[in-house]
């Protein structure tokens, strides 16, 4: 049992300045880069909740005397856990954000290095040009000099022997020949001045997108570094409060323990259903003008309701309330069971089409999940074989079944020939999280509820619930090759 005051404050104390750091981090590449360089990416549009007081020793012992008091105390507490899952989920998107734009990052240097290197060959073989034609008219000149003029063989001609017109004739094609070689020389010239121009210039944008990389690091690292800390401060409070409970409800902590994990699933399904809800309102009053349209008088049919996502393999609990009901205060006969499971979603939409450009979309799932664990890991800007940052796996995924897609979450999205809403998803298709103007993580939907992805340097490549992510940004529509 926790009951330490100065730990409290200590724990207080660590769980602000762990907001302020994220908060930070929400802020870092706001400034104005230089000419050059890549856009500094957006930030997530919520800001990170700041921890609410954790109630003290005295609080609690004071709120057992008293039911009235128990059962308030109770509802503070699991809204401090509430607001606790908010903080972890908007700092893990801060993290997922630093990642993807330190990997566009790595990208961008990747092709201004490689337009550096061959506009500075171009420019080298423009110089070997230029040597060669200036080397032909320095013999020209050479002979000119020599001869006052004239070289030998044109001397010759104008002396006489020979056919008048046939003299002139070759009189006229060696000046030609000689015409050509200056303009050819001039060409050369101003060519090898061109590319070597072209050539700097690639080159200082290769070096300022290596020096906007180096800055997307420090604030990949950061942010990571802030999410982390801020799983470890939730941690460590949710011990505490857990403890609390159990003291107010007179239960025991691994029965509280269990409770709030239900209550955390409760709202996580709480979110996505409404996520997706939202969607499907959208898309219906959206194609409602163009079933209007194509039925001329007649009123449109009803479009028919797209199936639910499938819930998560755990039972899943009943559908949030808000805001959250408060128990039965202390002491109680006995624990409070956990919330009553909800009742059974419809079935996940049809299998999808077989064919995805020569191969299936089980083909690019096998593939993905085949990189799951040792030895594939997250690398920013990663696209294998070992390596893989979001979108550098769902690129090589989908290249395993024969379908070539871009490179980045946003080009992925951009391109699909589908966007249907979250609750049509099905599997294969592709999630992600951000908005339209910046989509910062890209996942393969499974089906139940899961998709697999890379996730950031410490999850590495994995399958998680949807539902746990559904408040970081996850953008309501999905899209299918």
């Amino acid at each position: 049992m926790v009951s330490n005051n100065s730990f409290r404050k200590s724990l207080r104390t660590t769980l602000g300045k762990s907001a302020v750091v994220c908060a930070a981090v929400v802020m870092v590449g706001t400034a104005a880069a230089p000419a050059g360089a890549l856009p500094a990416p957006q930030r997530p549009s919520f800001s990170i909740p700041a921890s609410p007081e954790v109630p003290s020793a005295e609080d609690i012992a004071a709120a057992k005397s008293n039911e009235a008091a128990a059962a308030d105390q109770v509802a503070v507490i699991e809204r401090i856990l509430g607001s606790a899952s908010e903080s972890r989920q908007a700092a893990f998107a801060v993290a997922m954000q630093a990642n993807n734009a330190y990997s566009e990052a790595l990208v961008e240097l990747q092709q201004r290095s490689s337009a550096a290197a061959a506009a500075s060959a171009r420019a080298a073989t423009a110089q070997e040009q230029q040597d060669k034609t200036r080397r032909q008219v320095g013999q020209l000149a050479g002979d000119l000099y020599r001869n006052g003029g004239l070289n030998p063989t044109l001397g010759t001609l104008a002396s006489g022997g020979g056919e008048t017109l046939q003299q002139a004739a070759t009189l006229q094609a060696l000046s030609a020949g000689r015409s050509r070689a200056f303009e050819a020389a001039d060409a050369a010239a101003e060519a090898t001045r061109s590319l070597t121009a072209a050539a700097e210039e690639a080159t200082k944008a290769a070096d300022e997108a290596a020096r906007t990389a180096e800055t997307r690091k420090s604030q990949a690292d950061e942010a990571n570094a802030a999410s982390a800390k801020a799983v470890a401060d939730a941690k460590a409070q949710r011990t505490v409060l857990v403890d609390q409970l159990a003291q107010l409800r007179n239960t025991t902590v691994a029965l509280e323990s269990a409770r709030v994990d239900a209550l955390d699933r409760q709202r996580e399904e709480a979110g996505l259903t409404a996520l997706a809800a939202a969607a499907e309102k959208a898309a219906a009053e959206a194609a409602a003008p163009e079933q209007r349209t194509t039925a001329g008088d007649r009123p449109a049919a009803a479009a028919p309701a797209a199936p639910a996502l499938p819930a998560p393999a755990a039972p899943p609990p009943a559908a949030a309330p808000a805001p959250v009901p408060v128990p039965p205060a202390a002491p109680a006969p006995a624990p409070a069971p956990a919330p009553a499971p909800a009742p059974a979603v419809p079935a996940p939409a049809p299998a999808p089409a077989p064919s995805l450009g020569g191969g299936t979309y089980e083909a690019a799932i096998s593939a993905a999940l085949a990189k799951v664990g040792a030895p594939y890991y997250y690398q920013w800007g990663g696209t294998g074989p070992y390596g893989f940052d979001c979108s550098g796996l769902v690129q090589a995924a989908f290249a395993a079944a024969g379908k070539n897609l871009p490179r980045t979450a946003g080009q992925q999205y951009a391109s699909a020939s589908t966007h249907v809403p979250l609750s049509q998803a099905r599997r294969g298709d592709l999630l992600v999280w951000g908005s339209p103007s910046n989509f910062y993580h890209v996942a393969i939907y499974l089906g139940n509820g899961q998709v697999v992805h890379a996730l950031n340097p410490q999850e590495g490549i994995g399958v998680t619930q949807l539902s746990a992510m559904a408040g970081m940004q996850l953008y309501p529509y999905a899209a299918r090759y």
